[in-house]
């Protein structure tokens, strides 16, 4: 069945849906942060109806049973949904989303996290000419804090709690951003951004989607990936240096997992210094004010339309 036209049907309070990472996350984080502030008479525990905001979450994942509000979310990971009639679609991040669940143009509109504008922190003066914000992903993969540390360059981790990483943010008159929400918030709080890859992991869909809704295009510039064995517990170390030995003298069946690259040598790690440091001296981004005062003015209006006595469909 297709998602339900009628608008007289009673919204009732809903369980805010999002991404959990047991390290945390701040783009997922955020909808904690978020949407109390925004909607606290709305919110509840009960699985009936579900909120799913922030974050890319449109797929298999999704809980079928519960009705599902859908407030900016994108598609990336994992199958597209059907829409059902258990599906509310009040927006949607970006074309490429509505696109992919075939649904209006008019509800793309931009990431939801652009209404962090309405809670833009008080201005203080920048303690970092630059920041680096590398994805969750590339924080797995060697000591960054150590990399920015030496680079004079202010260490931004996804893994820290909202407040925190607002917090640095703030600090900073530009960031070099991995992370995606990092570049989305930045964005929002008018702070100059550059997007960069460290180890080409980064899904260029979602950016793509978001930025499209900016008039911008999604070009990162490449870090050159540093490794280390730093990050492995003491059995993880042990099984790669035996995997590595064995590689070395010819001894390795096609099956076995390959080993993590070597850690970096010294000239590697100055090479991605000097790049961290030309990429910083490039031209940032910055979105149109006016188009982004647009997108959250729209979002406003949704939030109105989420009052108790009034219900919306995907094609509503």
């Amino acid at each position: 069945m297709l998602a339900d036209t009628s608008p007289d049907k009673t919204t009732e309070q809903m369980k805010l849906y999002y991404y959990q990472d047991p390290r945390g996350n701040f783009g997922d984080d955020l909808n904690q942060w978020l949407w109390p502030k925004l909607i606290p008479h709305l919110l509840d525990d009960e699985e009936n109806e579900l909120f799913v905001g922030i974050g890319t979450l449109l797929n298999e994942k999704l809980p079928v049973t519960p009705t599902k509000h859908v407030f900016g979310s994108g598609v990336g990971y994992g199958v597209a949904p059907a829409l059902t009639d258990r599906f509310n679609v009040h927006a949607v991040r970006g074309p490429l989303s509505a696109k992919a669940l075939n649904l209006p143009a008019d509800k793309a509109i931009t990431d939801a996290a652009v209404l962090i504008r309405m809670f833009k922190p008080a201005a203080t003066p920048k303690k970092h000419a630059v920041g680096l914000v590398p994805a969750g992903h590339s924080l797995d993969q060697f000591g960054w804090e150590q990399v920015c540390e030496t680079a004079g360059i202010a260490f931004i981790s996804c893994h820290w709690n909202v407040d925190r990483f607002l917090a640095a943010l703030m600090d900073c008159e530009l960031v070099l951003c991995e992370a995606m929400h990092g570049a989305i918030v930045a964005d929002a709080l008018r702070i100059p951004w550059i997007p960069v890859s460290l180890y080409g992991e980064t899904l260029g869909f979602k950016w793509d989607d978001w930025l499209s809704t900016l008039n911008l295009s999604y070009k990162p510039l490449r870090i050159p990936p540093l490794h280390s064995d730093d990050q492995l517990s003491l059995y993880e170390r042990l099984k790669v240096s035996t995997k590595r030995t064995l590689r070395s003298a010819g001894v390795y069946a096609s099956t076995w997992s390959p080993p993590p690259p070597a850690p970096s040598t010294r000239k590697e790690i100055d090479k991605a210094l000097d790049e961290l440091h030309r990429i910083s001296r490039t031209a940032p981004y910055l979105s149109d004010e006016h188009l982004l005062d647009k997108h959250m003015e729209r979002y406003l209006r949704l939030l109105e339309r989420l009052k108790p006595s009034e219900r919306y469909s995907a094609t509503g």
